[in-house]
Parts: C-alpha cells; structure tokens; sequence
C-alpha cells in the first residue's frame, strides 16, 4: 500500500497508510471537525474525493444516533428540527450556501460572465433565499412524518448519497477556476474517484436494502446526471457552489423518498 508522510511537532516522521490521509482530508473538507493535516500531497488531495461517501455515510450513523438519544426526550417532529440543524452545523452548511448561490446565479440565465460573478458573490439574494427555505422545509417535514426503519434509512443513506453525487456530478466535468481545493481533486484521478465513491455509495445500501432505497438511489443518479448535463450546457463546468448546490438537491429528495 502506498503511504504519505505525516510530521507531527517535535517527532520523526510517521508513515501513514494514504487511504487514511485521504479519509482524513475528505472529512476535514466535508466537516467542521478539526481534522488534522499537516502534509499531504497534491495527489492525496485529488484522490480524497473518493471517500467523500464514506465520510457521508459516517455522518449519517452519527445523526441516526442522535436521533435515537434524542427519541427518550422528544417527540419526532422536535428530533427532526434538531437533526436538520445538527445537518448544517455538521457540514458547515457548505452545501446549503452553494445551493443558495446556485440559485441566485440561475438569475441571471444563460448570461455566463454574469453567472459565474454571483456565484463568486458571499451574498444571499432572493432566489437563494427561497432555495434554502424550502430544502430545509422539505427535510424538516419528511423526517417529523417518518419513524422506524424508512427514518434511520434517512437519517443515514441521504448525506451518504448527497457526497456521492458530488463526486458523479463533477465527473471529467471542467472545473472553471483556476484556483481552490477543487481544481486539485477535478485534476486527477476522476475515474479512480468515481468507482471508489460508487462502490462506497452501494455497499452503504446493503444493511438497509428496501424496494424504496432503489427507488431513492435512482432519483439521486437521474437527478445528478441532469445536472451534470444543465451544468455542462449552461456554464461549460462546475465550481465548488455548484457541486455543492447538486448535493444539498439529492439530499433533499433522498430523504424525502426515504423518509415517505
């Protein structure tokens, strides 16, 4: 197995299998946690994007349970607030602010010089603002409606299947700037990437299989090769917001499928 180099403070370096320098790096850009990197190469950071599941899927085992820790003192519509906020918090609401520049740039229609400077705009204008309404109102109201096993399927299948669909709806697609964490994982490995995440995405399925998880694993593919396709036709690539904003849309459809 390959290995990457660690150095930690005042230590001699420390080989480290790569698979878990790339985890590592898929969590700390997927997670607010304070996931430590000091050295990692321009070929671990491209090659991370293929644990992107597998870090979703871990996400989703921690919201399952605190949903559970949470059933002993509330009722499911509570549960399902706390979990929708603990989503964003967890994630830094990364993808919920892509989704918003998304849409304030779908104003701008197919004037690309002027799409792509919204989404480099920080600013939430109307458009976004009502994306991020009804994505948090869609999993809000789908998750208080839903108990037992089609919750927990939920609960950990949707941020599985959203940080797949970050490394499909990127695939062999041009990253469209010329700096940032993207244009180093879109340069290599994409095909590596893709399998990687893919066989993650379906293994993730098995403990849970169900005819509704088909049907919800279908959405979520016909969903990001749209967007793959609108993405490619509109602006000739993607940028961080714009994978982003595909993830936070699987998401959102998943667990309402799997939450129903």
């Amino acid at each position: 197995m390959k290995t990457s180099e660690l150095r930690e403070p005042g230590s001699n370096a420390l080989k480290i299998p790569a698979a878990l320098i790339q985890i590592r790096l898929a969590a700390s850009f997927l997670t607010v946690l304070p996931v430590s990197i000091e050295s990692a190469s321009e070929a671990d950071v491209a090659a991370s994007m293929a644990w992107f599941p597998l870090v979703g899927f871990a996400m989703g085992i921690v919201f399952a349970l605190e949903d559970y820790a949470l059933s002993f003192f509330f009722d499911g519509a509570v549960r399902a607030a706390i979990i929708v906020l603990s989503m964003a918090v967890l994630s830094g609401a990364i993808h919920l602010d892509g989704l918003a520049d998304t849409a304030d740039a779908l104003g701008a229609g197919w004037d690309r010089v002027r799409a792509l400077q919204i989404l480099r705009d920080s600013r939430i204008g109307t458009f976004g603002a009502i994306a991020l309404f009804l994505a948090l109102a869609l999993k809000l109201v789908a998750l208080a409606g839903a108990s037992g096993r089609p919750r927990i399927a939920a609960l950990v299948l949707a941020p599985t299947l959203s940080r797949w669909a970050l490394v499909a709806v990127s695939y062999k697609l041009e990253y469209l700037r010329d700096q940032g964490a993207g244009s180093a994982m879109l340069g290599n490995g994409s095909e590596r990437n893709f399998t990687i995440a893919s066989v993650i995405a379906i293994v993730a399925m098995l403990p849970l299989i169900s005819f509704k998880i088909f049907i919800a694993y279908a959405v979520a593919n016909g969903v990001t090769l749209a967007m793959r396709a609108f993405y490619s036709r509109w602006l000739g690539g993607v940028t961080g917001d714009l994978i982003g904003a595909c993830g936070e849309i699987v998401e959102v459809l998943a667990i309402v499928v799997l939450a129903s």
